[in-house]
């Protein structure tokens, strides 16, 4: 990955204080009835439902930031990726399980694009409402649930494991690379720009 200066300065990774993205000022739809009645209940109710996980992903980002300063200014550049991919994830422990997953990527140098634990989840849970599931499927779903960080729902997911744990692994495998995003990525080229962790660390060398 190559990372550049707004003028196209080469520039190595520095070791970059952590630095929240901006937050915006909040902003309630809901007080302003004229806005509501133009709009409609629904439409209002939508673009709440999106500022709201905008603040829930800018927090995911600065937690990431103070718990890996190193990785701030690449965790910083992330935000894009943190695009919600179902409607479940209307609701925050859902959306900020994915969120953390795809940030632990970013941290770890590894590969942001095949699915995240939270959107297993999803996909089991719209599964589930058409037909039982199997052993293994019920497995999946309980190992899903877990590496997502949701609260334990069943102390009998080790037996799941032990009866299918080999089906279980490639349900896992097949399942995130089918929910692979080829977009969900950095950029090949990183522009420094006002506010992020490395312009703010080198500032005063300017």
């Amino acid at each position: 990955m190559h990372v550049t200066n707004r003028d196209g300065e080469a520039a190595a990774h520095p070791h970059a204080p952590v630095v929240a993205p901006q937050q915006a000022a909040p902003f309630d739809l809901a007080q302003h009835p004229a806005v509501r009645e133009l709009l409609g209940g629904a439409l209002i109710g939508a673009i709440d439902s999106t500022f709201r996980r905008m603040e829930w992903a800018e927090e995911e980002i600065d937690t990431a930031g103070r718990e890996h300063p190193d990785a701030a200014d690449l965790t910083w550049h992330s935000f894009h990726m943190l695009v919600p991919t179902h409607e479940l994830m209307s609701t925050e422990m859902v959306y900020r399980a994915h969120c953390r997953e795809i940030l632990a990527r970013v941290v770890a140098g590894e590969d942001t694009r095949p699915g995240t634990a939270a959107e297993c989840c999803c996909v089991c849970c719209e599964t589930s409402q058409v037909g039982p599931l199997h052993t293994a499927g019920v497995g999946l779903y309980l190992r899903m649930w877990r590496a997502a960080g949701f609260p334990e729902i069943d102390e009998r997911s080790v037996h799941y494991e032990a009866l299918s744990g080999g089906a279980i692994d490639e349900y896992e495998r097949t399942l995130r690379h089918r929910l692979r995003r080829a977009d969900r990525h950095l950029p090949e080229v990183i522009e420094h720009v006002a506010r992020c962790p490395w312009t703010l660390a080198n500032a005063g060398s300017a």
